[in-house]
């Protein structure tokens, strides 16, 4: 669960000052460190709209889709058959971390929400990396790269698929 909570802040922070478009699609790599200095890395492709529907596509080491929109996510977990259905209710809208992300030295930026500290690393329209340590005390890094910016992504992309038989968890 604590990468939902990962990535609901990430994605609302991907369209911080540093960045003004309509549409993203950038890889990502995403390390993920804890206090044994073990480090688990996922890699995909992320996507958004300024209207606040995201999609990240995880590759490896698992394959996952998690859907975002203004209220809800949705996590379709293929190897587990099932998709788990939560709300946004912790995390900021794009709005507020607009407002509150400052630049502190040039192409960088810091915004907190929820006791948590957000490092943004970017120059004029792309994001190149975002760190954090989470709740649980690891440090969080996802780097971005072969981003762009203003591309048509089709609606329909958003729309999860939830296959027949899967368990749907609600939390």
């Amino acid at each position: 669960m604590r990468l939902i909570g990962i990535l609901l802040c990430l994605t609302t922070l991907l369209c911080a000052k540093i960045g003004d478009f309509k549409t993203i699609q950038s890889d990502f790599i995403q390390k993920v460190t804890n206090d044994q200095n073990k480090t688990i890395a996922y890699e995909g492709t992320f996507y958004a709209t300024k209207e606040q529907k995201a999609l990240w596509v995880y590759q490896k080491p698992v394959v996952k889709k998690i859907y975002f929109n203004q209220n809800k996510v949705l996590i379709v977990e293929p190897e587990l058959e099932q998709v788990i259905v939560t709300t946004l209710q912790n995390t900021p809208n794009i709005a507020q971390l607009l407002r509150e992300a400052k630049e502190v030295a040039p192409n960088r930026y810091i915004t907190r929400f929820m006791d948590t500290t957000y490092t943004i690393v970017g120059s004029n329209d792309t994001i190149e990396k975002i760190s954090y340590k989470d709740k649980l005390e690891n440090n969080v890094e996802i780097l971005f790269s072969n981003a762009s910016t203003d591309l048509f992504i089709d609606d329909e992309m958003f729309r999860p698929d939830i296959p027949k038989g899967y368990d749907i968890v609600r939390e």
